[in-house]
């Protein structure tokens, strides 16, 4: 996409939630609508400049990292089309005060999963676009080395080539093409609609390229804790091949406990039946 008109921060606190905060019923653009921080960019100013200098002049927060850029996107007011890009950002300053500026803001919040319904106060009902950017930061993970974001159809050419990995497409069957990876982006982008909890995709925190294979313990650790903490599970029951020595070796790093073997029956998620009569390691943990 070109360089935006407009950016976003999607600044989060330590509990995964996004600030946001509500425009003036004496706004021209949006009144009364809630919203991110961000703005458009100055002439002259990259992206991140914009970013730097929206963060302090309606928080008086200070920008300490740009995590990742999580959104592309083009919204329309007025018979305008703005390009927008938004950020997952961490921020210097008190959390619990922020400042507010004077006739352009009345309200602020900080949204979890819960909450999401205040994006859509005074927006139409079929423009979930920004709700669904603030939906998707609050369920992004990052571990030491990894950022994990929920799965959606923005994802699809990722997960094709993901599954272009001879070692991954034996398990699914065959190589992914785009036409079955924009399928089961779907369903995965649906899961975290209708549970709260679905699949993530992996980037490297540092260089920000997809990540494949070799991380299976830090992801399985997140995953945990998403589901104990976020979730509030009482047991998390997983399943690997019976003969995966490796994989098994993960669920014994993770403190799971093995209880025994299943065998594999029609379709689980987006395996389509290949280990039907297969023998698979059950484990559990307990929180």
């Amino acid at each position: 996409m070109p360089t935006p008109d407009c950016v976003g921060a999607l600044i989060r606190d330590d509990r995964h939630r996004v600030f946001v905060q509500r425009r003036s019923a004496t706004r021209r653009l949006l009144p009364s609508v809630w919203d991110i921080v961000g703005g458009h960019v100055d002439p002259g100013e990259s992206p991140e400049q914009a970013l730097v200098r929206e963060i302090k002049e309606e928080t008086g927060w200070s920008l300490r990292r740009i995590e990742a850029r999580i959104a592309e996107w083009e919204w329309e007011h007025d018979g305008v089309v703005r390009r927008e890009w938004d950020y997952l950002v961490e921020v210097d300053g008190d959390l619990g005060s922020p400042r507010l500026e004077d006739d352009k803001h009345d309200a602020w919040a900080w949204v979890g999963p819960g909450d999401l319904h205040l994006l859509m106060e005074g927006r139409a009902d079929d423009d979930r676009r920004l709700r669904d950017i603030v939906a998707r930061a609050t369920r992004v993970r990052l571990t030491e080395r990894l950022r994990l974001e929920p799965i959606g159809l923005h994802h699809v050419e990722d997960l094709r080539t993901l599954h272009s990995d001879p070692v991954v497409a034996q398990w699914y069957g065959r190589p992914w093409d785009s036409a079955k990876a924009r399928s089961v982006a779907a369903e995965f982008a649906q899961g975290w609609e209708d549970a709260g909890v679905s699949k993530w995709i992996a980037y490297d925190r540092v260089r920000g390229h997809l990540v494949g294979r070799g991380y299976a313990t830090e992801i399985g650790r997140a995953g945990l804790a998403y589901a104990f903490d976020d979730l509030g599970a009482e047991q998390v029951v997983a399943f690997t091949e019976r003969d995966n020595r490796r994989s098994r070796a993960v669920m014994e790093r993770l403190g799971m406990r093995y209880v025994g073997e299943i065998l594999g029956r029609g379709r689980v998620g987006s395996l389509e039946g290949v280990h039907d009569g297969a023998p698979f390691a059950l484990y559990v943990k307990q929180r």
